[in-house]
């Protein structure tokens, strides 16, 4: 992994995002549990450093499966956990990648409370100065759907047909109804760096606009950030915008399959990322970087000099 992230940095990525951490309370003693080796971080950064490289490392909660902090603490709490946890390993992640998902089983919600906490860690990290981005699937923050609900069990909102992409008779109880809007309602976007919306989430919008719809990649590309930036999603009394220079489209290489999860070609990527004035974009997986498919070294080779985008 180590010299995976390190081509992939030389090749232009700034920003690696180290998944996953959870938030667990074991014995009543709250705790910062990595999936990763600390120390190869930071063995990882000290490369980069060594090579000029600028990156910057942020830490993620939740992935598929992965459980969602406990409710036993508040956001603040949490975040105060979080932060003597980081500070004792030396200052080694310069913010958080909040990805909360759901389960395999569809059990797995967001709540009112896990709304709060999760706003109330953003707001006070941005107070001591921490970068704070967001990686919410597509349905989870989609302003083609008026609809606001914390579930995260809904039918896909394209009209998939069984057959279609291989689209499971009994359907596909896995998606949300912009359960991200609320967070955002509550946290306002001045507590966020930066939101990357997942447009390889299995049988998402995107893909079924782009391999059922015969849409262009940059026109889907101009539609979602249109829809974010400007026509916003309405929670209650506010209606929630994610300004494009706050925006970032998320991707997947070549672990997708194109059918249930779109892939499109990093090149194309980067022309429709251009072409809507947004921040960037965002890959998953450094993991699974490689030739034929090198997103990173194919999508900053098609950008102009002083096209990459930074978190600050």
């Amino acid at each position: 992994r180590e010299d995976r992230v390190v081509a992939a940095c030389r090749q232009g990525v700034n920003v690696v995002i180290w998944s996953f951490a959870h938030l667990e309370v074991e014995d009543d003693v709250p705790r910062v549990r990595p999936t990763f080796d600390v120390d190869l971080v930071r063995a990882t950064q000290k490369r980069l450093e060594a090579e000029q490289l600028d990156v910057r490392h942020l830490v993620a909660f939740g992935g598929w499966n992965g459980p969602h902090p406990d409710e036993k603490l508040d956001g603040r709490a949490w975040f105060e956990v979080w932060r003597a946890w980081n500070v004792a390993h030396g200052f080694v992640f310069d913010g958080c990648d909040w990805d909360l998902e759901g389960n395999d089983d569809a059990s797995q919600n967001l709540s009112e409370a896990m709304v709060a906490l999760v706003a109330d860690f953003c707001r006070e990290a941005k107070r001591h100065g921490y970068l704070i981005a967001l990686a919410p699937a597509e349905s989870y923050l989609d302003a083609g759907s008026a609809e606001v609900d914390l579930l995260l069990n809904h039918e896909p909102r394209a009209p998939w047909r069984p057959g279609e992409n291989g689209f499971p008779a009994a359907g596909f109880p896995y998606a949300g109804r912009n359960a991200y809007a609320a967070v955002l309602a509550r946290a306002g976007m001045d507590s966020v760096d930066a939101v990357s919306v997942q447009l390889y989430e299995g049988y998402s919008s995107a893909c079924y606009a782009l391999t059922r719809g015969g849409a262009a990649l940059a026109t889907y590309a101009e539609e979602v950030a249109a829809g974010l930036s400007t026509k916003g999603v309405t929670v209650g009394a506010d209606v929630v915008r994610v300004p494009r220079e706050k925006l970032l489209l998320g991707f997947a290489n070549g672990w997708a399959d194109n059918e249930k999860f779109i892939r499109v070609e990093p090149e194309d990527a980067a022309r429709a990322v251009q072409s809507a004035g947004l921040r960037g974009a965002m890959f998953w997986v450094i993991d699974e970087e490689g030739s034929p498919y090198d997103f990173a070294g194919r999508y900053t080779g098609a950008l102009p000099a002083a096209g990459s985008a930074e978190l600050r």
